[in-house]
């Protein structure tokens, strides 16, 4: 398996680094929006109706909180991604405080942080560009991370590698990514971490 060695990797969170708890399916039909991206159909409700819609996922994302376990292997992948001088970045959909209780919860540290309060969303480049700019590294030097369709676009549109994390059962968006694992195993193996 070629190795590839980065100077940073960027994770996304519901899915990546923890075992996937937010049902989409059921948020969606909660507020009473169609298939497609949440948060841009929820721009296309009245200010009144955002403002619910809104709260109606915060509800979600606080009883994700209480449920919130790692994927398998997660916390060693990070320290060893740490203890090979990798930049680590999380962007994620949810707000801060999820992020936050995540940290505490499983004693998580990341170089740099960007969630829902940024003004731009993944699929949006911006969080990429914006995290890598920040710590002087190429896209070219990265790789985003993530459990669904926008992680990719995200990673594609910044000029980064991606890397597709396939949760059991879930579907198959990795078409487009640079490659594809089913554990945390199989990313330190992609990232010459294995064995260490």
């Amino acid at each position: 398996m070629a190795k590839q060695r980065y100077q940073a990797v960027i994770f996304d969170m519901d899915g990546t680094i923890t075992r996937p708890v937010l049902d989409f399916r059921e948020i969606r039909k909660e507020i009473g929006l169609p298939e497609g991206d949440i948060a841009k159909e929820i721009a296309k409700l009245p200010s009144p109706e955002q403002k619910r819609a809104w709260a109606i996922i915060e509800g979600h994302e606080r009883d994700a909180e209480e449920q919130q376990q790692l994927q398998d292997g997660a916390k060693a992948v990070l320290d060893r991604c740490r203890a090979d001088d990798m930049r680590m970045g999380l962007i994620t959909r949810n707000v801060r405080r999820s992020v936050d209780t995540l940290c505490r919860k499983f004693d998580l540290t990341f170089d740099h942080v960007i969630t829902r309060e940024f003004p731009h969303l993944k699929p949006h480049p911006a969080p990429i560009l914006h995290m890598l700019e920040t710590w002087g590294i190429a896209p070219g030097d990265a790789l985003m991370v993530g459990d669904y369709i926008h992680d990719i676009e995200c990673g594609l549109a910044a000029g980064t590698d991606t890397c597709y994390f396939l949760n059991p059962g879930r579907t198959d968006f990795g078409q487009n990514a640079t490659f594809t694992v089913r554990s945390m195993h199989e990313l330190a193996q992609h990232l010459g971490l294995d064995g260490r």
